[in-house]
This record gives C-alpha cells, structure tokens and sequence, in this order.
C-alpha cells in the first residue's frame, strides 16, 4: 500500500483547505493560462500544471493529465515510498493523476460528498472500475456466414472418478521433465560461489530481496537459474518483477517465455535495459 496520502500530495494547508471549502473547483479552470481572469494560482513551490490542463473548445471543456503533472506526482509517492522501485510507482502517478483531474470536472457539492465519504472512496472506486470494464469500446467485427450455422451439442461429462484415480489417469498422459529441462542451467549456491565469488550469505540476501529467483529442487534445496546473472550479479529490475509476481516458478516461467507484446523474452528485455516495458507487461499479466 502506498505510504502517502492525497493531503500529502499537495503538500499545501491553503491548497487542501480551498479544496474542502469547494473554491478550488467553483472558477471555469483554466490552471495553465495566467492571463485568463480565472486563473487560479498554485501553491507556493508548485507549478500551475501540477496535475492537470483545461482547455475550452467547441464542445466544451477538455481536461488534459500532461506529464509534467505525472512526473510531480511520481516525485511525491517516490519521496513518501523510497521502499518502492519508481517504476512500480509510475503507474500509480498516472492514476493518482488521471483521477485528480476527473474530480476537478465534479460540482461543488459532488466535491463535498467526497470529502464527506472519504472513508467509503476504496469500495466506491472499486464499483466505478467494475463498471468501466463492462463497457466494451472496441469497434466489433461483422463477420458475414454464408452456410446455416450448425448447432450441435456434446456428449456431456464421462463418470466422476475419485482423486486417486484421477491421478492414476492423468499419469498416463503426464510426462516428468527435469527443472533444468524448463528452467534452463541452474547452480547451487556453492556451484555460484565458485563460478563469480558470491558469498553464500550474499546470494541468499539478493534471494530474500527478490532480486534473484530460486527454485526448489527437491525437499528443501534451492537452485538458481544462471541466466538471471550478468557478470555474477543479479539482471536489473528482477526484483520489481518478482515484487508483482510473488511465486518464483510462475515468475521464472514468464520470464523465459517469449512475448510477441514486448519483443522477446521479459529476461533479454531486462538486459537490454528495458525496465519500464517489462513492469508494464507483468502488472497487465499478473497486477
């Protein structure tokens, strides 16, 4: 959860108090055109596009997030969160930044009933996504069928088994594959040791860290795929992957497998200096 709140944000008692009071969003916004009469000046220390740019035209007003307003916000959640990695953080800036600029376009009063329920915002919010996702806005395909369509219906479900014949089944069709066979060449912290000088100790604080993936082999024995090492240490950026994929088998897996969306495999990406990229790819995959 990020440690910071909207109040902190703005980091402003004229500018929170304008807000509560209403006057803040009770002028036609213009935040970025000082000659306009209704322009209304920043907090001190603040720039007029902290967050968002009005703009009137033909069909009324037209709210624009810039990036010079992400980039305010990303700064403020990075100083209030130094425990999260800014790329995880850019994200949340565009949202943070996206809703800032929808409240302004609210009434006074819709302003105040915020404030009111402050405390019921999370669940609301939640009902809000849920029914922006129900609204598809993709154009549909029209697909032209020129045979009758042919309806036809299965056989339905074969006896239920229990679990063990289940398993006596499923068997027959499952083939056993080593962990080096899926995962790649993989080395035990000794094997490591000697192969780049890493400590022991040193390795199992980059493994608590998330910032390399060990696998178990076995019972209690951890491998580590060689891959993820350059120059004997850790690829850049492995511990913002495995901050939002939490189990390191899903998370090697999805790293290995080529992405046709991001141009090849999470890991080559992370090498070749992609971070954002891969972030963006795994909290769409897995956030």
């Amino acid at each position: 959860m990020l440690g910071v709140t909207l109040s902190s944000l703005v980091e402003n008692s004229d500018f929170e108090a304008a807000a509560a009071s209403g006057t803040l969003a009770s002028k036609p916004h213009n935040l970025d055109n000082s000659d306009n009469p209704d322009y209304i000046q920043p907090p001190m220390g603040m720039e007029a596009n902290m967050v968002a740019t009005v703009r009137k035209s033909g069909g009324g007003a037209q709210f624009n997030v810039n990036s010079a307003a992400v980039a305010d916000i990303l700064d403020v959640l990075a100083r209030h969160n130094p425990g999260i990695s800014r790329s995880v953080l850019k994200g949340k800036s565009k949202v943070v930044a996206a809703l800032t600029a929808a409240a302004v376009r609210l009434s006074d009063e819709q302003q105040r009933q915020i404030l009111a329920h402050e405390n019921g915002l999370a669940e609301a919010m939640q009902t809000v996504v849920a029914d922006l996702a129900g609204h598809h806005t993709g154009k549909l395909i029209q697909l032209r069928v020129d045979k009758p369509v042919e309806v036809s219906q299965g056989g339905g479900l074969a006896d239920v088994v229990d679990l063990d014949e289940g398993g006596r089944r499923l068997a027959t069709y499952a083939t056993p594959v080593r962990l080096e066979d899926w995962a790649g060449p993989v080395a035990g912290p000794g094997d490591i040791e000697k192969a780049f000088s890493t400590k022991r100790s040193t390795l199992h604080d980059w493994q608590r860290r998330g910032a390399v993936i060990g696998l178990l082999k076995g019972e209690r024995k951890h491998v580590f795929p060689l891959a993820q090492f350059v120059d004997g240490r850790p690829v850049e950026g492995m511990s913002d992957v495995t901050r939002i994929i939490r189990n390191p088998r899903a998370a090697w897996q999805w790293l290995i497998q080529p992405k046709p969306s991001i141009g090849g495999t999470p890991l080559d990406r992370l090498k070749a200096g992609h971070l954002d990229e891969v972030i963006d790819a795994a909290e769409r995959d897995f956030g």
